[in-house]
Order: structure tokens, then C-alpha cells, then sequence
């Protein structure tokens, strides 16, 4: 096996370059203060991580809990049941029907977000079926959308862990004299609470750091932390800021992924 440890020096190449050194640069941005890349007018100051309590970012990232943890929790109430479902029926190409449900996630995301983006607005396609919405700028437009685009990251974990459920536990439970909604409470939903919080983290994270629904469903009416970002980056230059919020999201989901470690050690969620 020592012989084979050298095929990995690539790979350690590759995550020095690609991920080690920009967290490093976005860390060294975030302690110091320029003007763009004019780095002559590089400062070291802690001012940046001083305003992180600023009204307009803690009202971003509320906005980027509530909408996402409304998403997230839509997305169980529909995903989770589905999942159940298709995992206790008997149908012999479950993984098919799978498939075809998560088929969304393989088209262009920011496509989708458009098609609702002409749906919400007035004057729209569906007007010839006497119907005309006006959804921009609103939370429901933001929070339709997202459901509507990770849904399939809630369906897919939740079925795998239901899926390699062991049945006998549930025959058990059966033979015990409990009812099918007893063993539900008692059994499953418990066995695939690793499904559940696996989900959780999948739809959250991505629904709360976007920018893009917000950017095209909010109507400037909407921040989220996602949106801050992209303006410091791409409108106001300030790179310094950008990295250090980019440096907060991160350690969010740094966390979140430790949180998920100690819900799935065997990685079961996983396909």
C-alpha cells in the first residue's frame, strides 16, 4: 500500500491549489483593507469583521434563515412522504421512479428559476388561461422556487436510508400488536431520522447561500446573504468584505457538515 500512497500527491496538488490557498487569500483579504487589487493600499484591520453585525447583513442572513428553513421544512412535508411512499410499495423499479423525480436537478437551474420568473410576473404565458400573477418581489415566489428546486436533494437521502431500512424491525413492531401509525412514530420515522437531517443540510445550505432566486424572483425586495456576497464581489469590488462574509458562510457549512458526521458515520444517505 505505501507504494500507492504517491498516486495521491496529485490530488493533494490539486487541493492546495484549488481550495487551500484561496481560503487562505479570501482570509488574508478579509484582515486587511484596499482599494480592489490595487495592493499598495493593502492595511491590515480587523474593520471589516467589525461590521459583520451590521443592520444590513444580520437582515440578510434572517432573511436567508427564514426563507430557507420554510423551504427546507416544505421540502420534508412533500419529499419525505413521497419517499415513503415509493420505499414501502411494491413496485420493482423503485430507483427508476427515483430517477425520474430527481431528473430535474440534471437541467439548468438558473432556466428553471427563469420559466418561474415569466410565470410570476403579470403579464406572463398563463394569461390565455384567464390567470395572471403578480409574485415578484414576495416571499412566496422566493420560497416556491426553492422547494420547487431542491426538492429532489430531500427525496433522494430520505429514500436511500428508507430504502436499507431493515423491515424486520417493522414486522416486529407488527407482531407486537402495533399499529402501523405506532410503528411509523416508534420505528421508521426514527431509523431514518440520518435521511432526514442528511436532507436537511442539503436543501438548507444551498437555499440559504444562493443568490441567484432572489436575485431574479426578488425584485430587489429580497437580500440574502448570497446576493451581499455577489454585490461585494461583482458591482462594489470589495473584495475584503466579500471574503469575509464568504469566510462566515463557509464556517456555516463547515459546521453543518461535522453536525452531518455524527448523524451518518457510514455515509448511508449516500448512493
Amino acid at each position: 500500500m505505501k507504494h500507492f500512497k504517491y498516486l495521491s500527491i496529485p490530488y493533494i496538488i490539486w487541493l492546495v491549489i484549488l481550495v487551500v490557498l484561496p481560503l487562505l487569500a479570501m482570509l488574508f483579504l478579509s484582515l486587511t483593507e484596499s482599494n480592489g487589487f490595487d495592493f499598495s493600499t493593502i492595511k491590515f484591520s480587523f474593520s471589516n469583521w467589525a461590521s459583520l453585525f451590521n443592520t444590513a447583513y444580520l437582515s440578510a442572513f434572517w432573511n436567508s434563515i427564514k426563507i430557507a428553513g420554510i423551504s427546507t421544512i416544505i421540502c420534508i412535508l412533500i419529499g419525505y412522504p413521497i419517499s415513503y411512499i415509493i420505499s414501502t410499495s411494491k413496485l420493482k423499479n423503485k430507483m427508476a421512479l427515483i430517477m425520474i423525480l430527481i431528473l430535474p436537478m440534471r437541467s439548468n437551474q438558473l432556466l428553471r428559476i427563469i420559466a418561474w420568473e415569466k410565470i410570476f410576473y403579470p403579464t406572463s404565458i398563463i394569461n390565455s388561461l384567464g390567470i395572471s400573477l403578480d409574485l415578484i418581489g414576495t416571499d412566496f415566489a422566493v420560497i416556491f422556487a426553492t422547494v420547487t428546486i431542491y426538492l429532489p436533494f430531500m427525496i433522494l437521502p430520505t429514500f436511500t436510508v428508507l430504502e436499507k431500512l431493515d423491515k424486520s424491525y417493522v414486522e416486529a413492531s407488527y407482531d407486537l400488536g402495533v399499529s402501523r401509525i405506532g410503528t411509523f412514530f416508534k420505528v421508521t420515522l426514527p431509523m431514518s431520522s440520518k435521511g432526514i437531517m442528511s436532507g436537511i443540510i442539503m436543501v438548507f445550505l444551498p437555499a440559504s447561500t444562493g443568490f441567484a432566486i432572489t436575485e431574479r424572483l426578488g425584485g430587489g425586495k429580497i437580500i440574502m446573504i448570497g446576493n451581499i456576497i455577489e454585490n461585494f464581489f461583482k458591482r462594489s469590488f470589495n473584495y475584503n468584505m466579500g471574503s469575509m462574509v464568504s469566510l462566515v458562510v463557509i464556517l456555516v457549512i463547515m459546521g453543518a457538515i461535522v453536525l452531518l458526521s455524527k448523524f451518518d458515520k457510514e455515509g448511508e444517505t449516500l448512493i
